[in-house]
């Protein structure tokens, strides 16, 4: 009797435990669920912060170059425009001919014209009178009658076998300043250096830094001369 009385309680307690079981064990499944999609949500969240975050720092990075590139196109633009200013207008030139102009020995209209390189065709025009100029100043094997018969004005820039005697050779610079031409006389502002050695290497005579004004005129043939040299002694 005893036995049958407690055999329903001891099924009861084998259901109940196995209940017990089956929830604990739902329990340990739907929080090992919980978790994984948790897991599953943080690293989809931290993927998304990634991106958000790479997208962001291109962008800042792409803003950046944007800016660099501008201020880099401005800088390179105000750098052309004053090389461009001070090839047509080098007022730079002013510094080598201010003490002269205090000595009132240019006006300031002819110092005004060496402010400004003159136009390209003018410019042009002048090569032919540069060239013998050119020559005239290598030119160390006539006297001084000679080199005035073969260069005119120009002949001062020769040295001249009866003032140094035998030389050997000339070195020498000439850079046309500017050149304003009319119809049939104009200016050019010249700026030169000169060296004249004897046959040892020693130097005979020489002008160094010079600015100069020639003024030209177009002889019979229509070609421009020298006729007139304005120089500081």
């Amino acid at each position: 009797m005893f036995l049958n009385e407690c055999y329903p309680v001891n099924i009861r307690n084998i259901v109940l435990q196995e209940d017990r079981q089956g929830v604990i064990s739902m329990k340990k499944i739907s929080r090992a669920s919980d978790g994984k999609e948790e897991e599953a949500v943080n690293r989809e969240m931290r993927d998304n912060l990634d991106t958000e975050v790479t997208k962001s720092m291109k962008t800042t990075r792409k803003k950046s170059l944007k800016k660099t590139y501008l201020v880099a196109a401005v800088i390179v633009g105000i750098f052309i425009t004053v090389c461009v200013l001070l090839h047509f207008f080098p007022f730079y030139h002013i510094f080598g001919l201010e003490p002269l102009t205090k000595q009132g020995y240019y006006t300031s209209e002819k110092i005004a014209a060496a402010l400004h390189i003159g136009s390209a065709s003018d410019r042009r025009e002048v090569q032919a009178v540069l060239q013998l100029a050119d020559k005239a100043f290598n030119d160390t094997q006539h006297t001084s009658a000679e080199n005035k018969e073969e260069y005119g004005e120009l002949a001062r820039y020769a040295t001249a076998t009866d003032y140094y005697g035998d030389v050997a050779f000339n070195e020498h610079s000439l850079e046309l300043w500017s050149v304003h031409l009319g119809k049939n006389e104009g200016w050019m502002w010249v700026y030169y250096s000169s060296e004249t050695f004897d046959h040892d290497g020693t130097t005979v005579c020489g002008s160094w830094h010079i600015p100069s004004l020639w003024k030209v005129e177009r002889d019979d043939d229509g070609e421009w001369v020298v006729v007139k040299i304005f120089e500081h002694p």
